[in-house]
Parts: structure tokens; C-alpha cells; sequence
């Protein structure tokens, strides 16, 4: 089933044509690798997706109650958050551990005397927890961020790097397990170990994943479609990046045009 379409989208900033009449779909369980040169285009698709950028003409039908998560290659954190405040920053679950996290830090900070009102507080956070699962939450947020090489979890944003800010990112939009992720560059900043992790841990996710990165072995291990930007034109080829490779040069010969912007030729396939 498809959770967002994509019909005759265009989108042209006036020197340059991004999308010329784009149409595709991404459906459950799609894993899907956006490629095409510097300047194609790429994270504008994604901001369009989103909702953050507009599109010119066409339309970009998202199915109801679907949830669309996007990780940009420079995320906007709050820098007065510790890092689990900030993981822990959307969703009914999250602002309980969240507000968990807050009360149990002024409790140790809190003179016995003065601190009946607090306990009553997180006795009753705590209750709720209990109710809607909140406790596993907070366990994987915290293994999570360890794998994401984030240990100090009330370290404040504002004093920690860009590449650190990316992390934190990354493990919010993990632990927020929504529909579908649209994630810009993910490996950024992340070590050959974290890589490995999250390329498992993306394996295994059971929501699609609509991601652009540079890094081809990633491509290969993670992603079973890969959708191309070219000159405004999109491709879609049904596997991983070496299959693309291996595909690409059919496109040399004359293509069988079966719409206005969607060519296909052998085993490339298109869903939309």
C-alpha cells in the first residue's frame, strides 16, 4: 500500500528546472535510495515531502494518520535541551519520559523536606509510564544514543558540536518510529561502527525509509529501490545500488516512454 504519492510534480526555481513532472510512490517496507548529481534537486524532493518547501504544480497525496519524520543534514535543536530532553522532545510517550527526566533531576537536586510535592508528581508520571510502555522507550533512547557514540545524556545541546547535534537527530527520528523516514545524509558524522549499527538497525525497520547519502556501501546494504534525479527527469530501479549500476548503461539506448516522465527499459521498474 502506498503511504505518499507524488502526481506530475514540478518545481522550478527559475534558473534551474528541479522536477520537471515527477510522479512515484513509496510504499510500505520500501527502502529507497534518492540519487543524482550535486544540485539535482535531492533535498529539495525531500523538504517537498515534508511540507517544508512548496511544489509548483501537482500534488502530494500522504495517507491519513501516516507519519513523516525528516532528518535534514543540519537539524534545528533547541540548545537550552539536554540530550534526552531533546530525543525525548515529540509524542505522548516521549513527554512522559521526558517529564520523568525533568522531575527526577530537581528531586536530586531538591532538599528532603521541600520534596513530598515532586515525589507525589513522579509517582503519578511514573503510573503512566507503566500504562503506555514508557519505561522500553527510554531504555532505547539511551541505547540508542550510546551506539550513536551520545553518552552523556544531560550534556546541554548548546555546547556540543554539529556533527554531536546530528546524532542526537539521527536518534530522534529513530526512537520516533514513524511511517516513513526521509533522511539527508544520516552517515554524516558517524564513525565506521555507528554506520555498521544504524545500517542493521535500518534493515531491520519495519517502516520505509526514503534516504540520501553519498555513501555507496550503505546504498547497497540498506536500501531494495533506488530512485534517481536526473536533469528533472526521475528513474526507478528495483533494487540496491549495484543493480543500478548495472542498469544505468540500458538507459543509453532509446527508452520506452510509457508516460510523460517515466521511462523505463529491461528489468528497471517503476511504482507509482
Amino acid at each position: 500500500m502506498s503511504i505518499f504519492t507524488l502526481q506530475s510534480v514540478k518545481k522550478d526555481f527559475g534558473i534551474k528546472e528541479i522536477l520537471k513532472d515527477a510522479s512515484f510512490s513509496l510504499d510500505d517496507g520500501d527502502k529507497v535510495g534518492l540519487i543524482g548529481t550535486n544540485g539535482s534537486g535531492k533535498s529539495t524532493l525531500l523538504k517537498m515531502i515534508a511540507g517544508l518547501e512548496s511544489i509548483d504544480s501537482g500534488q502530494i497525496l500522504v495517507n491519513s494518520g501516516a507519519r513523516i519524520i525528516y532528518l535534514p543534514q543540519q537539524p534545528d535543536l533547541d540548545e537550552n535541551h539536554t540530550v534526552l530532553e531533546q530525543v525525548f522532545a515529540g509524542g505522548e510517550q516521549l513527554a512522559l519520559v521526558r517529564e520523568y527526566e525533568e522531575l527526577s533531576d530537581k528531586l536530586a537536586h531538591t532538599p528532603g523536606d521541600d520534596s513530598s510535592q515532586l515525589m507525589s508528581r513522579l509517582s503519578a508520571v511514573m503510573q503512566r509510564m507503566d500504562a503506555t510502555g514508557a519505561w522500553e522507550l527510554e531504555t532505547n533512547a539511551k541505547i540508542i544514543l550510546t551506539k550513536l557514540g551520545i553518552e552523556d545524556f544531560t550534556a546541554r545541546i548548546g555546547t556540543l558540536s554539529g556533527g554531536y547535534r546530528k546524532r542526537i537527530a539521527l536518534a530522534a527520528a529513530l526512537l520516533s518510529e514513524p511511517e516513513v523516514l526521509l533522511m539527508d545524509e544520516p552517515t554524516n558524522h558517524l564513525d565506521a561502527l555507528s554506520v555498521e549499527w544504524l545500517q542493521n538497525y535500518l534493515n531491520r525497520y519495519r517502516g520505509a525509509i526514503l534516504l540520501i547519502t553519498h555513501d555507496r556501501y550503505f546504498l547497497d546494504r540498506v536500501t531494495n529501490r533506488i530512485i534517481e534525479i536526473d536533469r528533472g527527469d526521475i528513474y526507478s530501479y528495483a533494487g540496491n545500488y549495484s543493480y543500478y549500476l548495472e542498469k544505468k548503461p540500458l538507459l543509453k539506448n532509446p527508452p520506452l516512454v510509457v508516460s510523460a516522465n517515466i521511462k523505463v527499459c529491461c528489468a528497471v521498474s517503476w511504482n507509482g
